[in-house]
């Protein structure tokens, strides 16, 4: 049976969507960063980075003063910063 975060994660996140609003880290170097940066860096950099440019991001508990689940960036913000960032990538001729 899954657990009360599964439940709420799935709700929030759904296998099968198509544009999420919010990830975290872990999702996010899974499925955005990779299509930017290769290769993907540690998280303790792309949190430094996230901060650094002020992106959103929201805890699951907002009253925890620490901890209080894992933490949800913008992923629009991310994608729009990464933008910005990088270089785009010449696609090669067929």
């Amino acid at each position: 049976m899954a657990g009360k975060w599964e439940q709420w994660h799935e709700w929030i996140m759904p296998e099968n969507s198509i544009a999420a609003r919010l990830a975290t880290l872990d999702e996010l170097s899974k499925t955005t960063i990779p299509a930017f940066l290769s290769p993907v860096p540690c998280r303790e950099t792309l949190r430094d980075w996230f901060d650094a440019a002020r992106i959103p991001r929201f805890k699951s508990n907002p009253t925890a003063k620490r901890g209080g689940g894992p933490v949800f960036y913008s992923v629009s913000a991310v994608e729009k910063f990464l933008r910005s960032r990088t270089m785009p990538r010449k696609l090669e001729a067929a």
